[in-house]
C-alpha cells in the first residue's frame, strides 16, 4: 500500500526536522551560557575571563551555529529563520 509508505516517509521527515532543530537549540544554549559568562566576567572586572568568553563565542560557538544553520537549516524551515536572527543578535552583542 502507498498510504503506510507515505506515512513512514513523513514521519522520517518530521524526525529529521526535530533533530536539526534540537542541534540548533543546543548550540544556541551554549552561546547563551558563554554570553552569560562574559557578562559575569565583565561585571566581576575579569578582563581575562571576558576575553576568553568572547574568543569562544566569536571563534567557535557562533560560527558553529551559523554553519549548522547554513548547511542543514533548510531541513527545518520553521526554525531556520529564527536561528538566523539569533545569530545576528549574538554577533552584534
Amino acid at each position: 500500500m502507498v498510504g503506510p509508505a507515505i506515512l513512514a516517509s513523513l514521519t522520517g521527515l518530521t524526525n529529521l526536522m526535530e533533530i536539526i532543530t534540537f542541534i540548533q537549540f543546543i548550540e544556541e544554549e551554549a552561546i547563551q551560557s558563554a554570553s552569560l559568562g562574559v557578562f559575569l566576567a565583565i561585571r566581576g572586572k575579569s578582563i581575562r575571563g571576558a576575553s576568553l568568553g568572547m574568543s569562544l563565542l566569536r571563534g567557535r560557538l557562533i560560527p558553529n551555529l551559523k554553519s549548522i544553520n547554513d548547511y542543514a537549516g533548510w531541513m527545518a524551515p520553521y526554525s531556520k529563520f529564527c536561528f538566523e536572527d539569533f545569530i545576528v543578535a549574538a554577533e552584534t552583542n
